[in-house]
């Protein structure tokens, strides 16, 4: 079997990584099979103005669409959002752990690829995922290959550092987007939260109304909030009062919500 063959499946996360590495593609003349965006329901709008922006140049030179796919269907929640709400929780990297990414990003999109190449699959040809990890994010670790997929990191065989992957972006004309995640995601960092507050004020209340609703609950009991050991209220009141309450510190981001 020719490797070239082989599906090859891009996770496009929405952030300058998995951008980056379609823009290399393309410039190396290599085609994606498919492109595939886990969507929570609970990005921030400038991401999907970006997906929306990174879908027309797809479409432009020639490469699939981008498809979005989503844990939803048959659930009974419509987002993750919904889910934190109707469960009185918080999302599970409150708690230390990555389980809304596995469960609303990468599942849904192992999902998508088991049922769009099973004949692939059924002869025991094992699909290329390809993500988005640039040389330098050392942190983040490899995939384990499975009996159904084996993982490839392009930006890592090609060297690709954050500035070679923001270089990409200018060449293909295509502007740097923010960093992808849920606008109530617990590993945002506090000047992230804080312009949040001010940018939209909106998302920042529903994020609010997620803290709210578990701590009403009562089923906070290893952490006060999506700050783990703060609420993003208090965060916002100190702020609003000029009070420097709070070391900048947070957790590292998630390795599968962030750019995956």
């Amino acid at each position: 079997m020719n490797e070239l063959e082989v599906p090859k499946i891009v996770s496009f996360g929405g952030g300058v990584n998995s951008t980056a590495m379609l823009i290399g593609m393309h410039e190396r003349g290599l085609r994606p099979d498919a492109i595939l965006f886990a969507d929570t329901g609970g990005e921030k709008p400038a991401t999907y103005r970006h997906v929306e922006i990174v879908n027309a140049w797809c479409k432009s030179i020639g490469f699939p669409e981008v498809t979005r796919v989503t844990y939803a269907k048959g659930n009974g929640c419509p987002t993750l959002e919904q889910e934190c709400l109707d469960n009185e929780t918080l999302p599970s990297k409150a708690f230390g752990f990555g389980g809304c990414s596995q469960k609303w990003k990468r599942y849904p999109m192992d999902k998508w690829v088991v049922e769009h190449f099973a004949e692939w699959i059924d002869i025991c040809i094992k699909i290329v995922r390809l993500i988005g990890i640039h040389a330098g994010e050392t942190r983040r670790g490899k995939i384990p290959d499975c009996d159904k997929f084996t993982y490839r990191y392009p930006l890592r065989e090609w060297g690709w550092h954050q500035a070679e992957c923001e270089a990409a972006h200018e060449r293909a004309g295509i502007p740097l987007p923010v960093k992808s995640a849920c606008f109530f995601c617990p590993a945002m960092r506090k000047p992230e939260i804080l312009s949040l507050a001010k940018e939209h004020p909106d998302l920042f209340s529903r994020a609010v109304e997620i803290e709210r609703n578990a701590i009403e609950a009562g089923n906070l009991q290893t952490v006060r909030g999506l700050g783990r050991h703060w609420t993003w209220e208090s965060l916002a009141r100190a702020d609003a009062a000029q009070l420097r309450l709070f070391d900048d510190c947070q957790a590292p981001l998630c390795d599968m919500c962030i750019d995956y």
